[in-house]
């Protein structure tokens, strides 16, 4: 089974490297990117655009990391002038950055930011939990190092498991670092993964109901439909709010999110109560994240909804938010 999985992720990643599984949600893994790649005397560089941006900084300054965090205000993106800017200006062993920033809806141009990452010979670690399986990342085509992601998005699994690609300079640096702990330790990881297992105790369910989408997602939809499918759900999504007056929260429609749409409350209406109401009607989005609560609100489109699906959610949602004006 573990093998199956392993080497379905290396089609829908566009890759070579070994893949690996892990009992967790995406943070273990990022927590793993910190621990297992940052050596004591080294400085990593965190770009973040949002709240799991930040999140993966924290992890770096918690584990004791040299841990520097750039980042622009949320709803913008991380650049190719501005991560050209910033590397130019210090050495960095390793550099994370979010795919998909779920908070904000936006979605990072990392088709241009990784390669100036490499070019300044740091390893590139990716986040791509909202996107992965939903927008294609071709990790070995732009030469990411660790490209991770949980289950419960684009795969509509569950939560409880997490899972990566892993590169061969990542591994080979995984070897030159001290205390890299045990739970998220790469180097057990991959002495593991040769026999297809876990170093841990696997979630059994989670991982037969993976082998059976990642099935599906190959042989059954096709990647290419895949993403065609979520580009058509974030389209219509945009639409819509355009059409009863929300604004989207990302500065620049070239990078709104193809998986998750993040919309301002610029109708001014009870948000707390839209979703609210919405719930007994048998849908469900969310609030803006942490800071952004009652000033946004997010529509996730991704995983198995079709256009069908958004159309009757949209419908329902359309009619509460004109009761509510």
């Amino acid at each position: 089974m573990q093998q199956l999985i392993t080497e379905g992720l290396k089609k829908i990643l566009y890759t070579k490297n070994e893949c690996l599984l892990s009992t967790s949600s995406a943070t273990g893994l990022m927590e793993a990117c910190v621990r297992n790649l940052i050596k004591d005397d080294e400085k990593a560089l965190f770009f973040t655009v949002g709240a799991f941006g930040d999140r993966w900084h924290k992890i770096g300054v918690s584990n004791g990391k040299n841990s520097e965090k750039q980042s622009v205000e949320w709803g913008g993106v991380i650049t190719p002038e501005f991560a050209q800017e910033i590397l130019e200006k210090d050495k960095y062993a390793v550099v994370f950055i979010q795919a998909n920033e779920t908070s904000t809806g936006v979605y990072n141009p990392i088709d241009k930011v990784i390669p100036i990452i490499k070019d300044h010979g740091a390893l590139a670690c990716v986040d791509a939990t909202s996107s992965m399986a939903g927008v294609k990342l071709e990790v070995d085509k732009l030469g990411v190092d660790v490209c991770l992601a949980s289950v419960q998005k684009c795969f509509t699994i569950p939560p409880g498991l997490a899972l990566c690609s892993i590169s061969q300079a990542a591994i080979e640096k995984t070897s030159q670092v001290k205390n890299r702990g045990l739970y998220f330790d790469f180097e057990e990881m991959l002495k593991k993964n040769k026999s297809h297992q876990t170093p841990s105790t696997p979630p059994i369910p989670q991982m037969r109901a993976l082998e059976s989408q990642i099935d599906h997602i190959l042989n059954k939809e096709g990647l290419e439909n895949r993403f065609e499918r979520h580009a058509k759900l974030a389209k219509r999504t945009q639409e819509w709010a355009k059409s009863l007056g929300f604004e989207m929260f990302p500065t620049n429609e070239k990078y709104y999110s193809n998986t998750v749409s993040t919309m301002r409350n610029s109708i001014n209406i009870d948000i707390s109560k839209m979703l609210s109401t919405l719930v007994s009607k048998g849908y469900r989005i969310v609030n803006g994240y942490g800071s952004l609560k009652d000033k946004t609100f997010r529509i996730g489109h991704m995983g198995e909804i079709f256009l069908e699906d958004l159309n009757k959610m949209l419908k329902v949602l359309s009619e509460i938010v004109e009761g509510l004006k």
